[in-house]
């Protein structure tokens, strides 16, 4: 019996320490990734003031359908790759890898094209107006044109993750982040580029992240390579059959955006679209945070659900959830005791109606963070163990299905208060729908 404990103890600590070596690393790099859009929003709004902060918060939407591509493809082929690399078929591994790159670099370009030929369009689409048109065409415009860095990069970052090497990942990002943010500053104010010069900082960090990456494969160390012929047309349906949740996340995202921005441009102007996007951005610190305890537990899903160790995929579970808990109330707490001080970072021409904006908002829009974690985790749980359907609903759900709708009606109702609580309101029905589904579906229970 004492035999048993202590092997079961032996087991636990194995599956902490992955754990936390696999989470923590990715936490860095996903707070790395979110220092790419911060530190434009920091140097943006100091430079360039509401109108700039406003175009930039127009253009993020972009942002979000390019990253959310690389995800999908990333996240979508590494779980397959993870299937075969237990079982040591290195034939497989190149073929997932060279199909999910080569995908990577078809959507790359299509995005580039869109930039040449659609770039005027698309920014009167997302509702730039004569004040903010030329800054967010330039922001928008230059994201697309180097769609196929961003989505190479997170492909390949997602695939080293996968590989062994979080701390490798986690370097290209923090890589890419750090150039980015001295040369936010260099090219704004240094150089006098505007808006231009944000949006040259932020292309440059994906190429320094594929420099950093391109280590993985220098070392000889890597379980796959890309070779051209390995390319496997029926490869590609699963790849995004496992990755699309990813997709529609990052995608419905910027579809919320869209909307947002649109009803808060019908309640308070430019000036609430400002005030949304200074939520928005110290928002996307807290979304990497969660994302990269999900995405670092990912590969220990997978790994696990590979071995068919229910045991393991139970206690990274938990643990993940836990990780969730902890920042969650570190999150609110913040948010409702220093909304003043997180406005006052961005608001550098002392708009007082932005800042009871933004600071009504903060203390509103933060309520269900809990919710938003647990669900974050929840959908990359179920894609490592090949539930795609139920990870697919629940992002259409918190995405589009559920809080578009709510949004207009409780926007018509309770005007910004409606705007603000409405995402918590949708977290938390999708995580009650989710947590039932675990618990009746997957015979594992909490």
């Amino acid at each position: 019996m004492d035999a048993f404990f202590g092997s079961l103890n032996m087991q636990n600590n194995s599956y902490r320490k992955q754990f936390i070596e696999y989470v923590s690393a990715n936490v860095m790099s996903m707070i790395g990734f979110s220092l790419y859009v911060l530190a434009d929003t920091f140097f943006i709004a100091k430079g360039l003031g509401s109108n700039g902060l406003a175009a930039l918060n127009l253009a993020l939407p972009v942002y979000n359908f390019i990253e959310g591509t690389g995800q999908m493809i990333g996240i979508g082929g590494a779980s397959m790759f993870m299937i075969y690399h237990i079982k040591g078929n290195r034939q497989k591994c190149n073929e997932i890898f060279t199909t999910a790159v080569t995908t990577g670099l078809f959507w790359g370009f299509a995005f580039l094209l869109l930039g040449i030929f659609c770039g005027r369009k698309i920014t009167t689409l997302i509702g730039a107006d004569k004040y903010v048109y030329d800054m967010t065409k330039t922001y928008l415009s230059m994201m697309l044109y180097f769609a196929p860095a961003f989505i190479l990069n997170n492909t390949i970052s997602v695939f080293v993750k996968n590989d062994g090497e979080p701390r490798l990942a986690m370097m290209g990002m923090l890589a890419g982040s750090i150039f980015n943010s001295i040369f936010d500053y260099v090219f704004i104010f240094v150089c006098n580029m505007g808006i231009f010069g944000a949006a040259l900082a932020t292309i440059c960090a994906p190429i320094m992240g594929l420099l950093v990456l391109s280590l993985h494969f220098i070392r000889k160390r890597h379980g796959f390579t890309y070779k051209v012929l390995s390319y496997n047309i029926h490869y590609v349906a699963t790849i995004l059959s496992r990755g699309v949740p990813t997709l529609i996340t990052e995608v419905a995202t910027g579809v919320v955006m869209i909307v947002f921005n649109s009803l808060i441009l019908g309640l308070t102007g430019n000036v609430g679209v400002a005030a949304y996007g200074v939520i928005l951005n110290v928002h996307l610190v807290v979304m990497s945070i969660f994302n990269g305890i999900a995405q670092g537990s990912q590969p220990l899903f997978s790994s696990l659900q590979a071995k068919k160790d229910s045991v393991g995929l139970k206690t990274i579970f938990n643990y993940a959830i836990c990780a969730v808990g902890i920042f969650s109330v570190i999150v609110y707490i913040l948010a409702f005791a220093f909304p003043n001080q997180l406005t006052a970072i961005f608001n550098s021409e002392n708009n007082i109606m932005m800042a009871q904006l933004a600071v009504e908002g903060f203390r509103k829009y933060y309520i269900g963070t809990f919710f938003l974690g647990c669900n974050i985790v929840m959908l990359l749980y179920f894609v490592s163990i090949g539930k795609e359907q139920i990870a697919l609903m629940m992002s259409l759900s918190r995405g589009i299905l559920i809080i578009l709708p709510l949004a207009i009606i409780l926007s018509k109702l309770f005007g910004m208060d409606g705007i603000w609580i409405t995402a918590s309101i949708t977290e938390f029905i999708v995580f009650i729908a989710g947590i039932l589904y675990k618990k009746y579906s997957c015979n594992i229970d909490l």
